[in-house]
């Protein structure tokens, strides 16, 4: 009688709605599965649009980040660079008791018997990428120029760093 009772269970769970149907035994239907993918499929689209615009606007806040630092390190660069220029113009004043004609005056200093260096090179202005400098230039009264007492950057905009004295511009460091 058990091959009996077995072929009564197969054929149950062959109908729809059987016995065996969504059983623990046969695996879950496949009317319930159909409806459970559906359902997450809807709700991964737009779980995955919303985590696209968090990554975006992270990523532009980064990239004003990025940006805002890069110009602080130009800003700290130029005044480095900007010192060394005028403390080779010192120097150089301090040994000949007048200023520089031009830049490479700084750069090799053969005018007395050991050669001098007061600058390794000459700069490039690290806002604008290029070596041209506004020079201050010392006039006497008969109009003849006597060197070059200080040198300022031709960069045009507004720092974020703000020094105390100058004005609110690179061209006035």
């Amino acid at each position: 009688m058990g091959w009996a009772r077995d072929a009564q269970d197969t054929a149950e769970s062959r109908r729809p709605g059987g016995v065996g149907a969504g059983s623990a035994r046969n695996g879950p239907s496949r009317r319930g599965s159909r409806r459970g993918r559906a359902g997450a499929r809807g709700v991964i689209y737009p779980l995955l649009l919303l985590s696209i615009l968090v990554l975006g606007v992270a990523g532009a806040g980064v990239a004003q980040l990025w940006q805002t630092q890069v110009k602080r390190e130009k800003e700290e660069e130029l005044l480095f660079r900007l010192n060394q220029f005028r403390r080779a113009i010192l120097q150089y004043r301090a040994a000949h008791n007048g200023y520089p004609r031009e830049l490479k005056d700084l750069l090799e200093d053969r005018t007395q018997l050991q050669t001098r260096r007061y600058l390794r090179r000459i700069y490039k202005d690290p806002i604008t990428g290029k070596d041209d400098w506004r020079l201050v230039l010392v006039v006497d009264r008969a109009g003849v120029v006597s060197g070059i007492s200080d040198l300022k950057s031709r960069a045009e905009g507004k720092p974020l760093k703000s020094i105390l004295g100058k004005k609110d511009s690179y061209q006035d460091w």
